[in-house]
């Protein structure tokens, strides 16, 4: 009953947000907050179906409020938010808050299906949520391959007051602090995504026709700019990787292509070896193309003002990707990262950063002794299937009477292939990760439950299975009907039994074991929606055992972190390269949010190929979902 209580109060504030305001948000690169009082906080996104160049090539694709990426929705922790998408394009669509664990409101995760109906051509939906965290987060489209098409922005929720930060593991000195903190609260969001000039469904449509995946996008973008980059093939064979050369012999052809990808005629060779495929059906400019193009570079402008002694700069690092994992880097400047999924860590000082689809990685840059001038802000691609780099600009100046600009090139961390330039270069390591102050502490204990899920291609090569079968397409292709039992929080079923639904009990803790069924396997950055997890460990070889407590026993000490494992909303499993030889990777999660909940792989088109589940947490303690939502159309 006070569950209930708790619940009706929160819903029946959210709605009296959308009665108080009614004035639409402008096009800005911040969305304009339309609530006005304290603690609450109100947006309208408009979608629409547009032509727009972000790279310099002009394509149809999806602005929100008239723009790409989407307005930055800034909330203060703690803040009841209303985001109200009105969808005026000519298909449907849904909108997922990334991260964001929807406490006490499972209905406004955006997962067609799954939390709720499609939103149809003309018509609009009110996402209600409370920010009970804090970080960096973003939203993007779970319809389609709309990711691909352009709907996302990124989400900055600004920590409590009294919340602890982790600034004092940096520095002691009071001046340093300051500055610090001032930087952190003036944190700039940096998209970092991968980009094609063709439509999603175009891209769905040549996919199935040729029976392959198309793992080859055309440009790299920052915050929404870039430009397409085409490299003579003499520089493209001169960085190809090792694995990279591995590839190519396996499938016997002697070189990438000139857009920087391993060619169709390897991917349906090694990838798709044993189906059908038609590479006739794979026009020219999907793998093999490269046309050059002049887009707009991205500057991230930094003023130091006379007489100051300490300069930081914040920035909120967001890996928005349809496929690729990049390295990331500033030439000659290091970073602390201090927060990982919006959520604080023990700062690590690094030179260079992994960052996949979904990541998101808070990091403070030093600039008190660096000279003034123009720091190339890199990201590189480390996927085997392409070579395709891209670089922004932290113009850092001092105002007018200081010192004069530094003319030289400051050293570069990263290679175009992504690898480091030396052996001294620092990466974030993930696995000495540390949390600082969880807001949830860490159970050792052995789960309550464990599930092997078993990931493999299925089907043809283009289909995916979290766990041995692909997810059905009627799940999340709802019929928007009258009848609510095809979304599944609507009406949960805790007593199937299938690959593809997990059920838990609230309050209990789970262990999920991913398991690479096939190889070669890439590492799949998988998301879950709701709560975040923690790894317990990976490694290489058969997983024999029935839960993770009695792998612990079998396996070398120090294989599972039982002690301050790393804690995110998404992790990249290990990628199975020799044949034969699986991987797995073991993570737990506490089931504390009921409700239906998808976990998937983030690659676009593993998740379009069926890489996904979905879990039923807490059906002891599942939610009464409003009628609004329930009965909307």
């Amino acid at each position: 009953m006070a569950h209930l209580l708790e619940n009706a109060l929160l819903w029946l504030g959210l709605v009296l947000a959308l009665l108080l305001s009614h004035a639409s948000a402008s096009p800005l690169s911040l969305a304009t907050s339309i609530g006005k009082s304290p603690g609450r906080k109100t947006f309208d996104l408009t979608l629409t179906w547009e032509t727009h160049a972000p790279d310099g090539r002009s394509r149809e694709m999806i602005l929100v409020n008239g723009q790409f990426p989407g307005p930055t929705l800034e909330i203060d922790q703690g803040d009841e938010v209303l985001v109200r998408v009105h969808n005026q394009m000519p298909f449907n669509t849904t909108v997922h808050f990334h991260g964001i664990e929807m406490h006490l409101t499972p209905w406004s995760d955006g997962v067609p299906g799954v939390t709720q109906r499609h939103i149809q051509p003309g018509r609009s939906f009110n996402y209600a949520w409370t920010a009970t965290q804090y970080g960096s987060y973003w939203y993007h489209a779970h319809q389609s391959g709309q990711l691909d098409d352009g709907l996302y922005g990124p989400i900055i929720i600004r920590p409590s007051k009294d919340l602890s930060r982790p600034f004092s593991l940096i520095t002691g000195d009071e001046k340093t602090l300051k500055a610090i903190e001032a930087a952190a609260a003036d944190s700039q969001p940096l998209m970092v995504s991968d980009f094609r000039h063709r439509p999603s469904q175009d891209i769905a449509t040549i996919t199935k026709n040729a029976g392959i995946e198309l793992p080859c996008y055309d440009s790299l973008l920052f915050n929404g700019k870039g430009s397409v980059d085409c490299w003579s093939s003499e520089y493209i064979a001169s960085i190809l990787t090792e694995d990279q050369k591995a590839f190519l012999q396996l499938a016997n052809v002697s070189s990438f292509t000139a857009k920087g990808c391993l060619p169709g005629k390897a991917i349906a060779d090694v990838i798709a070896a044993g189906y059908s495929t038609n590479l006739s059906a794979v026009p020219p400019d999907i793998f093999d193309v490269c046309t050059p193009s002049n887009g707009t570079e991205e500057v991230i402008h930094v003023t130091k003002k006379l007489g100051e002694h300490e300069q930081w700069v914040a920035l909120e690092v967001i890996g928005t990707f349809g496929l690729v994992t990049v390295s990331f880097s500033i030439d000659g400047l290091s970073m602390y990262v201090y927060a990982v999924d919006g959520e604080y860590i023990e700062p690590q000082l690094v030179q260079v950063i992994t960052v996949t689809n979904g990541d998101r990685y808070s990091v403070l840059v030093r600039l008190t002794d660096a000279q003034p001038g123009d720091y190339p802000i890199r990201i590189a691609s480390t996927s085997t299937a392409q070579l395709i780099a891209a670089s922004a600009t932290l113009s850092y100046r001092v105002e007018k009477g200081g010192e004069a600009q530094n003319t030289s090139s400051p050293a570069r961390y990263i290679q175009d292939n992504g690898l480091p330039t030396s052996s001294s270069v620092v990466f974030y390591n993930q696995t000495a990760q540390r949390q600082f102050s969880p807001p949830e502490p860490f159970n050792p204990a052995p789960a309550d439950q464990t599930f092997i899920l078993h990931m493999k291609v299925t089907g043809n090569s283009y289909s995916w299975a979290l766990n041995s079968t692909s997810l059905p397409e009627n799940v999340t292709e709802d019929s928007s009907s009258s009848s609510s039992s095809e979304v599944i929080l609507f009406s949960p079923q805790p007593n199937v039994h299938n690959n593809y639904t997990i059920t838990t009990l609230n309050n209990t803790w789970i262990d999920l074991v991913f398991v690479t069924a096939t190889t070669p396997e890439p590492a799949h950055p998988i998301h879950k929606h709701g709560n975040k997890m923690w790894l317990l460990g990976s490694g290489t070889g058969e997983w024999t055992w029935p839960s993770v407590a009695e792998a612990a026993k079998a396996l070398p000490e120090g294989t599972f972190n039982f002690v301050n494992p790393p804690r995110r909303d998404s992790f990249a499993t290990l990628p199975a390269t020799a044949p034969g030889q699986p991987t797995w990777t073991a993570v737990r999660y506490h089931v504390t949010q009921p409700g239906a909940w998808f976990i998937h792989c983030h690659i676009q088109s593993h998740l379009l190929g069926g890489m996904a589940m979905v879990i039923q947490d807490g059906v002891d303690k599942w939610p009464v979902v409003p009628e609004e939502y329930l009965t909307y159309q």
